[in-house]
């Protein structure tokens, strides 16, 4: 279960502008903050606040960061000569867009001296995610020998309220040979946070901080200088191009607005975390940084999102709107031209740019139950829906009706501009053009209010694929069934934790002998993504890489006849992709894709089925977009890529001769479909697991927009699209006509419910290697524990439900009463009980030195128990009182394990009192 780590920082500023107004208390006059990175190799810093006019009555210092990305340790806060004061450590809870976080509060009561010094400790480094439902590829910040980067709001407790009458100075104690890269303007040996003697507090928690040696690149933009300080372990060759880059993206966001921002604009630019993950950095008016190299779509994004903030939401240049029904217009701003600045930097076309944020709309527009009304919701709480996807979807489309209104002579561009020249934007609806004024308002009502879909049909036209050939062929003379997958990702089985869960590899080795039973002449194929998809090489942990590799056996088993490679396949390079594959018979296909020159699998492959003599050809069209993927960037681990249409026109071409059918296998792009149909016309059909693109379709005779393209003949080629993934297979039964060419085809799709038996082989296959592996000391320790941000469970002895019995007999029988207390019967009926993924959650502790250990008896600690909610109980046992042992059990601790994964729908309110224990009759007689 990913973990929030960093919290909005939009929300942290207003909050701490909101305090700022809303206290009559007086703040120290000036806080002066020393950073010592006395602890590199354990990532830990140390930080000083001296504070000078500290108010007699009290002091109250404010975090601006969830505490599982800012918790500081060892404080300690001496008055004149270290003279101890006392202080609480609370925290408070704040409403975010991403739901509420605690952040920390350290309250000190008078009578206080002048001065006081705060010394505490931090570790700014937090991976997002953790090691037992897996990491996400970003944290927010790492510190190692070659540098260290951090966020001022995972370092920095903030004197409460924050005041522009407040002197804040900023000073590193770093290792030898190293300097502060920040955005802030240096004074001797300090740093001042802030513009002008301003915003000092905003600019302190928002700034992104590097250590270590920087190499600045600079460039000028009108008045404002940027400066890219690069850290000096990226290769030179890279600094240039990237900075490059980085450059038009800039310049391009500076032409948009058409007015300067400060004299200088700092970005601290590194390389990803020593774990490989993309360091979550910050930006404010003055600066950013983070990790931006290599640059991928994602980052490119993200330092465009932070430069037009700087024109739109952060003091002192933003250009502020006052009307609330048009907050939706800086979202949708910040989104749109991020995408557009991604084509910029050119690794998007503006074409792909538009596809991805139809594809990203359309999908939230069917899945998402938020409100579509962008007015009304921002005036609420904005959801991620409104602000990521309806509001870019919906300005996409402004732009459309601009042009055609003004016959290309105006545009979304110039309109934006003329918004937000000044420090207060005009409104948007005064600035369109009066001759459509029944344009604008369908386009508010229906786009913008939510009350009827953004046409993306009249953005993005691909030709819709149909249930006949045409021109039709002759009629069929034989038939041959092709059966494919896709997209499987290495999935083995379901956890069986939810109802009528679907997928699983002996499933659908049952449905594969039952198609076989009725053609057993069927070719087996795979459209590619066949092995796990980690974030990053490391997280292929000793469990994943042994699941992975019985995967493509049981691809064995089932006499796959050939697999495409796709993006999981290339990802984490050649060495765990032979890994996984030694001693494998599916041969793997695609044609090209090249690693340091030589071809990465063969190209083709011909099989023969029903007496026909079938090419099957992998092909691989790299994704962008929101999905593209950084690894397989061109130059990353010496991959190169071809053209993939004119590599399979060429394919074509040489098979065509020996073979009746010729199918292109593969990830390809519905748009890169679309240009195949037209550049091979001696293919005959393609299966494909990449089938996202918006559309127009037809559904209960009206005319709706669809995020995916479907299976079906784009005139004489056949496509084929894997929209089950891992929860199914699809099946295709060819007529094939007397000149060999496809005539008709029945498509079918097979969902691998609870009512589709396992396969006995393959289940008993699955068994024995679960329980090998299972029982393996490094398969085991693969899993994380639960609960890791909770040292106390992690080291603390556990002893079992029997032993509560003599205080808690009633509730040890109502606990007896709920699924909970029979939750290890449910891994034995499965034979789930090696799987350690699966035991970690039905047991007491796994993976702690205490902790149930796979393989043990089921007693004494099986089963959810007692300890599971309440926490190690042997110190309670040996001295029953109230102060140690935890009552109350907060919902991430539930959240654990029922995570949507694994739960469905799950509502702690809800579900709580299901599992609560009543009060014991001898308590409610004396009440």
């Amino acid at each position: 279960m990913a973990r929030l780590v960093d919290m909005d920082v939009r929300t942290a500023l207003v909050l701490l502008l909101a305090t700022a107004a809303g206290s009559g208390c007086e703040p120290p006059q000036r806080a002066s903050y020393v950073v010592t990175l006395d602890r590199p190799a354990a990532s830990v810093v140390s930080v000083r606040i001296d504070l000078r006019g500290v108010p007699r009555d009290s002091l109250v210092l404010r975090g601006y960061a969830a505490i599982e990305a800012f918790l500081p340790t060892d404080l300690d806060l001496t008055g004149p000569e270290g003279a101890p004061l006392r202080a609480t450590v609370g925290l408070r809870r704040v409403e975010t867009p991403r739901g509420p976080v605690e952040v920390p509060v350290v309250v000190a009561r008078g009578p206080l001296p002048p001065e006081v010094r705060v010394t505490y400790h931090v570790s700014p480094s937090r991976r997002q995610g953790d090691g037992h439902f897996g990491y996400a590829g970003f944290c927010s910040g790492d510190i190692g020998e070659r540098f260290g980067f951090a966020v001022g709001r995972n370092l920095f407790l903030v004197p409460d309220p924050p005041s522009d009458a407040q002197a804040i100075d900023v000073r590193f104690d770093l290792p030898a040979g190293w300097a502060a890269a920040t955005p802030w303007r240096k004074a001797g040996d300090r740093f001042v946070p802030g513009v002008d003697g301003k915003h000092g507090a905003e600019d302190l928690v928002a700034a992104a901080i590097g250590w270590g040696v920087f190499r600045p690149r600079t460039f000028q933009l009108g008045r404002t200088r940027f400066s890219l300080l690069f850290e000096q372990g990226i290769p030179t060759e890279e600094r240039e191009d990237e900075g490059a880059r980085l450059e038009a993206v800039a310049r391009s966001v500076h032409d948009l607005f058409g007015r300067d921002l400060g004299a200088e604009y700092r970005v601290v630019v590194v390389p990803r975390s020593r774990d490989g993950d993309d360091i979550n950095g910050e930006g404010w008016a003055d600066g950013q940084g983070g990790t931006l190299v290599p640059l991928n779509d994602r980052r490119v994004r993200t330092f465009a999102q932070r430069l037009i903030d700087a024109y739109l939401t952060d003091p002192p240049y933003r250009s502020e709107i006052t009307r609330p029904d048009e907050y939706w217009l800086v979202d949708g701003v910040r989104n749109l031209y991020a995408w557009r600045a991604v084509a910029r930097a050119g690794l998007l076309t503006d074409e792909e740019v538009n596809r991805t944020i139809g594809s990203a709309y359309l999908n939230s527009y069917q899945a998402s139950e938020e409100d579509h009304d962008v007015e009304r919701a921002y005036a609420e709480h904005a959801g991620q829906v409104g602000r990521d996807y309806v509001a870019p979807a919906a300005l996409l489309y402004l732009d459309h009706l601009i042009r055609a209104s003004s016959s290309g002579s105006d545009s979304l561009d110039t309109t934006v501009r003329r918004l937000f020249a000044g420090s207060t934007a005009r409104s948007l609806w005064s600035l369109l053009p009066s001759s459509g004024l029944s344009a604008w308002e369908a386009f508010r009502s229906g786009a913008v209010r939510g009350k009827a879909p953004v046409p993306f049909d009249q953005l993005i036209a691909l030709a819709p694929t149909r249930a006949d050939r045409d021109p039709p062929a002759g009629p069929p003379v034989r038939e041959v069934t092709v059966a494919y997958t896709g997209d499987s990702y290495g999935f083995l089985e379901n956890c069986g934790c939810k109802t009528n869960q679907a997928g699983g590899v002996a499933r659908r080795a049952t449905a594969l002998r039952r198609i076989r039973a009725g053609d057993p002449g069927t070719i087996l194929l795979d459209a590619g993504n066949s092995l796990l998809k980690p974030k990053s090489a490391g997280d292929v942990t000793v469990l994943a890489a042994q699941e992975q590799s019985q995967y493509v056996r049981m691809m064995d088993l089932m006499e796959y006849d050939a697999a495409a490679i796709g993006e999981t396949e290339l990802a984490l390079g050649a060495d765990l992709f032979r890994d996984a594959i030694r001693g494998v018979r599916t041969p793997y296909l695609v044609s090209n894709v090249a690693r340091d020159g030589a071809p990465v699998a063969p190209s083709a492959r011909i099989v023969e089925r029903a007496g026909l003599r079938i090419a099957v050809i992998g092909v691989f069209d790299p994704p962008g977009g929101r999905v593209a993927d950084l690894r397989l960037r061109p130059g990353n681990g010496g991959l190169s890529f071809a053209d993939p249409v004119a590599s399979l026109a060429r394919a074509v071409d040489s098979l065509r001769a020996r073979a009746d059918l010729v199918i292109a296998i593969g990830r390809i792009a519905p748009a890169t479909i679309r240009r195949i149909a037209r550049a091979c016309p001696g293919l005959d059909a393609i299966v494909s697991c990449e089938f996202e693109t918006p559309r127009r379709a037809v559904a209960a005779g009206r005319s709706i927009l669809d995020p995916e393209d479907q299976s079906g003949f784009l005139d004489s080629l056949l496509v084929l699209y894997t929209p089950l993934r891992n929860y199914g297979l699809q099946t295709a039964r060819l007529g094939i006509d007397a000149r060999g060419r496809i005539a008709t085809a029945r498509i079918e799709q097979q969902h691998l419910y609870e009512d589709v038996p396992d396969d006995p082989q393959v289940r008993d296959a699955l068994t024995r290697f679960y329980d090998r592996v299972g029982r393996s000391a490094s398969a085991q320790a693969s899993v994380r524990p639960l609960f890791e941000w909770d040292g106390g469970r992690l080291k603390g002895r556990y002893v079992g439900a029997e032993r509560c019995i003599e205080c808690h007999e009633e509730e040890y029988a109502q606990w007896k009463r709920t699924p909970h207390a029979s939750a290890f019967k449910t891994l034995l009926d499965l034979h789930r009980h090696y799987q350690p993924r699966c035991v970690s959650c039905h047991v007491v502790g796994y993976g702690t030195p205490h902790g149930y250990q796979v393989g043990a008896p089921e007693r004494p600690l099986g089963d959810v128990q007692c300890e599971t909610c309440h926490g190690p109980g042997a110190v309670h046992v040996g001295d029953p009182r109230a102060s140690n042992i935890r009552k109350d059990v907060p919902e991430r601790v539930c959240l654990e394990c029922h995570n949507p994964e694994h739960s469905a729908r799950f509502d702690y309110a809800e579900k709580l009192p299901l599992v609560r224990h009543e009060a014991p009759a001898s308590l409610q007689a004396t009440r």
